[in-house]
């Protein structure tokens, strides 16, 4: 086997809504076009008792590629750590947005891991799989990775973004698609996860989508689009589809072609995606509307203009108010996103945002309300946090961060934002508002209490 790719298990909750690696097949589909054998492992639908290591050491890959997100890091390290017990000589890459942003730290610290890829990795996957097994060319010239090198860090020049996203595609049989029991919210029928568009040119402080595939915003056709929907409705009777794009909406001329395309081959399914509110009109909602969309997710994030200004959100509330509306008069679901503990938020600026929840409660199909907002790696809001002494000097994404605990708060190993004005004390009360407006929302949607995302 020449390379076998490796999803972290980490997630607590059940099987169910698990979503399938699809970054994983993507680079699986790159390999296999080129002749390499492979093989994409999801540890997420493997039992906990699943033996790794005579896994591993049964199909004798040369590579094992790991995926991961900042939340499952210390799973992908061990995965690394498995393959190099089972034998040294297997190499050992490390990719996604964590890696991307922690290159230098982890292969400082974490000596199982051998390269890291950054940003879009089919090709860059590709070149380091050619220059590993079949030594065309050196991994010097290879772009986007990094590397120990005679006891030194390299990192080699950025690679271009792929411009013609129709030109990569994912190897479905590389996955056990009967095992994802993948349902739409609320209408609870099967539905598959679809990815038209890359990239973001919002740079919101707290996240690192942007810097991960930069400003450039590249897209599929609408064609290729709706031959993968339909495919999943001839291949495995599909009945909905979760478009994860960042913001599908961020080019209009886009959404409308996709929509165009489904209508013109009689496609209506309902589907959910995410917008902003800012990219979005009366009209667009209306033409989405009438093509199946019937649940929209997006960040609202804070009630406080100020707030949003210091966040870089770009968006007003007026703008969100009357998406909300929008929706409420298309029939449409909302699932919308507050977070709190922002940087320089008050506990003034935090009652304004819990005041705008109670008032338009009506139009919000789901509040998902984080009760504090976390320091991701490659983000604006990481830098500041680092130059500000928000993170301690001894930081490092490789050792685990647990200094802050409160009995209302899981246990993370992501740091969060303290500081003096909003701490441990105002995240108690977030966590018990939060609390009121859950009940009241079972209340108003007759269901037993429970928690939100």
């Amino acid at each position: 086997m020449d390379a076998l790719l490796v999803n972290p298990k980490y997630s607590k909750a059940r099987i169910s809504n698990l979503m399938p690696p699809l970054g994983l097949a993507y680079i699986g589909y790159m390999l296999e076009k080129t002749g390499f054998s492979v093989q994409v492992l999801d540890l997420e639908i493997k039992p906990d008792n699943f033996d790794l290591y005579t896994y591993i050491g049964n199909l004798a890959p040369k590579i094992v590629g790991i995926s991961g997100t900042s939340h499952s890091r210390f799973e992908s390290f061990a995965i690394a750590r498995v393959a190099k017990q089972v034998s040294h000589k297997i190499f050992t890459v490390y990719g996604g947005c964590h890696a991307t942003f922690t290159a230098e730290d982890t292969l400082s610290h974490i000596r199982d891991i051998d390269y890291i890829v950054h940003g879009e990795g089919e090709v860059t996957f590709l070149e380091l799989a050619n220059s590993l097994l079949f030594k065309k060319g050196t991994v010097d010239d290879i772009k986007g990775i990094s590397f120990r090198k005679d006891s030194r860090i390299i990192r080699t020049a950025p690679r271009e973004r792929i411009a013609d996203l129709d030109s990569v595609a994912y190897s479905r049989h590389l996955l056990e698609m009967e095992k994802y029991d993948l349902k739409l919210d609320f209408l609870d029928v099967p539905a598959m996860l679809v990815i038209t568009s890359r990239g973001c040119p919002y740079n919101c402080n707290f996240c690192s989508a942007s810097a991960m595939f930069g400003a450039t915003h590249t897209t599929r056709s609408a064609q290729n689009i709706v031959n993968e929907i339909q495919y999943g409705i001839d291949k495995y009777g599909i009945k909905g589809i979760k478009f994860f794009d960042s913001t599908l909406t961020l080019n209009k001329k886009h959404i409308l072609s996709i929509i165009k395309e489904m209508k013109k081959r009689n496609l209506c399914l309902p589907w959910e995606c995410e917008i902003r509110v800012d990219t979005v009109d009366r009209a667009l909602l209306r033409s989405m509307k009438e093509a199946g969309c019937y649940y929209v997710d997006f960040g609202i994030e804070s009630a406080s203009e100020r707030v949003l200004d210091i966040i870089g959100k770009r968006i007003s509330i007026k703008e969100a108010i009357d998406v909300l509306k929008w929706c409420k008069e298309f029939d449409i679901k909302t699932k919308v996103f507050f977070t709190f503990g922002h940087l320089g938020e008050t506990w003034r600026d935090a009652m304004m945002t819990i005041k705008f929840i109670d008032k338009y409660l009506n139009y919000i199909s789901k509040p998902a309300m984080i009760r504090q907002v976390k320091i991701f790696p490659g983000t604006r809001l990481e830098k500041y946090a680092r130059e500000n002494g928000l993170l301690p000097r001894d930081f490092s994404w490789s050792e685990p961060f647990d200094r802050i605990k409160a009995e209302f708060m899981p246990t993370h190993s992501v740091p969060i934002v303290m500081q003096p004005a909003f701490g441990i004390k105002e995240l108690k009360k977030v966590y018990l508002a939060k609390e009121r407006i859950l009940r009241k929302l079972c209340r108003r949607d007759n269901k037993l209490p429970r928690h939100a995302q």
